[in-house]
């Protein structure tokens, strides 16, 4: 494994440097900006592993569930998400490795070409793209966990009915009268014990696709401040040419060519 992905992203030395540089030349905002990007990955990798967790948790409490054909269907679901966030997770470590390469590139750029390349940085990131890709995981998980949901209720409500029925059956065979059907309660049971760590896992993708979002947009103000700073700064060779032209000493026309303008 890269040494630099088994440093946490905060951490990385090239990082502090670049933030130093940042700040020492007055770019106080684009420095913000990137300690928040750097906050926002660091949180992700934590809350991917909590998910995977509660996903666990799942699986757990699906043993306790005796008919096969039900934990069968259930399990595959469950199965299906955990795949896709474990596919988010992996595209979070290529972004993680892609944003600590791009920053190392930025400071090289500095010592060779001068402040002026911290204008560039931005350039070299490359991972708007690999974000948007991550918050389309992260919607498709939302979406399968959801599913998996109201697959529960839905068996859930099912079960319930059906010992509803057949207790009225019972009551009917001893000549007793039926008794009106209940509404099933969601929270107890043991498939409202697979549903609460599904809903928990839920919740904290729907904030990961929050925060996903949030990172874009801290990528498209850098990329518009770099923008600008472009703008604002010519580039070394077009300051060189200025220069020279301004230094050039005006021509003035030979005798030959005063007597020939005269004719």
């Amino acid at each position: 494994m890269n040494e630099t992905l088994q440093v946490p992203i905060g951490e990385q030395e090239h990082l502090k440097e670049f933030f130093k540089q940042l700040n020492e030349n007055g770019q106080r905002q684009e420095a913000a900006e990137f300690s928040t990007l750097i906050t926002q990955l660091s949180n992700m990798e934590q809350q991917y592993s909590a998910v995977l967790s509660e996903l666990q948790a799942v699986r757990g409490q699906l043993d306790r569930i005796q008919d096969k054909g039900i934990k069968s269907t259930l399990l595959k679901g469950v199965t299906a998400i955990q795949e896709k966030v474990t596919q988010a997770r992996e595209q979070l470590t290529h972004i993680k490795a892609d944003f600590s390469q791009s920053v190392k590139k930025a400071l090289s750029n500095v010592k060779q070409q001068g402040i002026s390349a911290l204008n560039k940085a931005v350039d070299f990131m490359g991972i708007k793209t690999a974000l948007a890709d991550m918050r389309e995981s992260l919607q498709s998980s939302i979406s399968r966990t959801q599913k998996s949901i109201d697959r529960i209720n839905a068996i859930g409500s099912e079960l319930h009915a059906l010992n509803e029925h057949s207790r009225n059956l019972g009551r009917a065979l001893t000549g007793r009268e039926a008794k009106e059907l209940t509404a099933r309660n969601e929270d107890k049971g043991v498939l409202a014990a697979v549903a609460k760590p599904l809903k928990k896992s839920k919740s904290m993708l729907e904030n990961m696709e929050k925060g996903v979002t949030r990172a874009i947009q801290s990528v498209d103000r850098l990329e518009q401040t770099a923008a600008k700073g472009r703008e604002q700064k010519p580039s070394i060779r077009e300051g060189l040419k200025a220069a020279k032209e301004q230094e050039r000493p005006k021509r003035t026309p030979s005798p030959q060519k005063k007597q020939e303008a005269s004719l």
